[in-house]
């Protein structure tokens, strides 16, 4: 069976979580969202430099872990950096995401990572080291934690920008706001070429960790593992 593969990329706090959500329900495809298979199991993430062994070991995998699945795939902000490479590698691969205010996207990750600061090299006086999440960001040298994750922001949509006019065929963002759109979401699965039955009535809010996507998201997975 061909395997199609799915990367879903953005900043972070940018309505990813819903994205994976919409895609994993439809019929045979399973799109993670930060390399989480189960609640259970230590979620796999990836640095932001140097990772591109353990990339390709994590994207080989995938799509050898499920036979019965056509669509697979995995989100995270960090694939940025290997965009090229996947797309050297994996010559089928599809690349999408989503992209959120400015604004709302620097206050949410403020919001979430109180006491943490992913985007500067620190020593763990002022800010908590944070072993799990600080290596799949960039560090900047910035201070102020405010303009170093607005840095990001500028940054990773000036790169997303980049190769999706280098790659017009391989990567495709939508803005969160058309989101729940009928005509977005077929949009979406037209540019990964799904041919089966669609899912596309059902709303999906911004990526908050609301509950029900929780329990949506766990349910799915439960169904994986049990078949």
């Amino acid at each position: 069976m061909h395997k199609q593969l799915i990367i879903s990329i953005g900043t972070g706090r940018s309505g990813s979580a819903s994205l994976s959500a919409f895609l994993s329900e439809q019929k045979n495809m399973r799109i993670l969202h930060e390399g989480r298979l189960d609640e259970k199991k230590i979620r796999k993430l990836l640095k932001w430099k140097n990772d591109e062994e353990e990339l390709f070991k994590w994207l080989d995998y995938l799509i050898e872990y499920d036979q019965k699945t056509e669509y697979i795939g995995d989100t995270g902000m960090y694939y940025l950096p290997y965009i090229d490479a996947i797309i050297n590698r994996y010559k089928d691969v599809k690349v999408i995401g989503l992209v959120r205010n400015k604004k709302e996207v620097v206050d949410s990750f403020l919001k979430k990572t109180k006491g943490r600061n992913h985007w500067y090299n620190h020593d763990g006086k002022k800010w908590q080291k944070d072993y799990r999440w600080d290596e799949c960001f960039p560090k900047y040298d910035i201070k102020d934690k405010r303009k170093a994750i607005e840095e990001y922001y500028d940054s990773y949509i000036r790169t997303t920008d980049e190769l999706e006019k280098k790659y017009p065929k391989k990567i495709k963002i939508w803005d969160i706001k058309d989101f729940n759109n009928t005509s977005t979401k077929n949009e979406i699965l037209d540019f990964i070429n799904y041919q089966n039955e669609r899912i596309i009535n059902k709303e999906f809010k911004k990526n908050t960790k609301i509950k029900s996507q929780k329990e949506f998201l766990l349910k799915k997975i439960k169904e994986w593992f049990s078949a």
